[in-house]
């Protein structure tokens, strides 16, 4: 899998907004400005700019393509960067020139519904990606999420990933075990079931997080995933925070407590709480890097 170069101090960066408008966000302008502080000189997208009637979708399907495929297909733009997730990223699948892509391999940061992309450029594109922070949290966001991101985009060699320090990654069984990254948001790849995109995580670390989904509908999705082989067939798995997911009937059952339950006896090594998902601060995970997930240790480990 091949590894993007950084963006270098003075390089051009993309914003683009394939899947929800900026509605309650930073606007774009101060977006680009608070990207321009960090030295780089950006290209707001034509999909920053607009939304369609339905109002949840940041741009006709076409004019969120098209910003993708300048982006990549420039060799200006050195990175492409999401500003913002929401839905209805996976509109764009059937239309993208993915040997383009291909053949333009950059680093492309994004997370939630930016998930369906993530997965189709690692198995159709063959580069790494990174599960990173969406361009609309630079304004307001702290060292530690933004170290992170640097340090996943400037890999060399190892890269443990961590939480903050008052954060525990947890632990589910024993063992340990090496696979490529892979995963996201478990809303979107439950969703990739059945479909010409479904999530291939055979032999692979699957990482998966959510956010306002209730307590039963995360074990709905667990199991469809269960049902259809995918968390079987993983090495290990990982699982980050599930920020704002409730259970109405019994407040003292939440995610953690699902995840203990579901998990009971698995044969292989599980991880959670790994703050990589709908929080603050928020690591970055290169997906499609190898990576070790060590249960005994509560670690995990990206190599290049």
């Amino acid at each position: 899998m091949l590894f993007p170069t950084a963006p270098q101090a003075g390089d051009l960066i993309a914003l683009l907004s394939p899947s929800s408008p900026l509605v309650g966000d930073p606007a774009i302008e101060e977006i680009a400005a608070s990207v321009e502080a960090l030295g780089f000189r950006t290209r707001i997208c034509a999909s920053c700019r607009s939304e369609t009637a339905r109002g949840y979708a940041a741009a006709e399907p076409l004019v969120r393509v098209q910003d993708l495929h300048e982006a990549f297909a420039d060799p200006e733009v050195k990175a492409v960067w999401c500003v913002r997730g929401g839905s209805t990223a996976w509109q764009l699948l059937p239309l993208l020139d993915f040997d383009l892509i291909a053949r333009n391999p950059k680093p492309f940061i994004g997370f939630s519904d930016i998930t369906t992309l993530h997965t189709a450029f690692q198995q159709r594109c063959g580069f790494i990606t990174f599960h990173g922070p969406h361009a609309n949290c630079v304004p307001k966001w702290e060292d530690f999420t933004r170290k992170s991101l640097q340090n996943a985009l400037m890999l060399r060699g190892r890269l443990q990933i961590e939480n903050p320090p008052e954060e525990a990654v947890k632990t589910l069984g024993s063992g340990r075990v090496s696979g490529v990254l892979t995963g996201g948001n478990l809303s979107l790849t439950a969703a990739s079931v059945g479909t010409p995109w479904q999530i291939d995580a055979a032999g692979k670390i699957l990482y998966l997080e959510d956010v306002g989904e209730a307590v039963y509908a995360l074990e709905r999705m667990l199991n469809q995933l269960l049902y259809a082989g995918i968390l079987e067939s993983a090495a290990g798995l990982a699982f980050g925070v599930f920020t704002d997911c409730q259970n109405a009937y019994r407040k003292d059952y939440g995610p953690e407590q699902l995840l203990q339950d579901f998990f009971a006896g698995w044969q292989k090594p599980v991880l959670y709480n790994l703050f990589s998902a709908h929080c603050t601060p928020m690591s970055t995970l290169p997906l499609g890097a190898v990576c070790t997930l060590d249960a005994d240790t509560g670690t995990m480990t990206i190599t290049r």
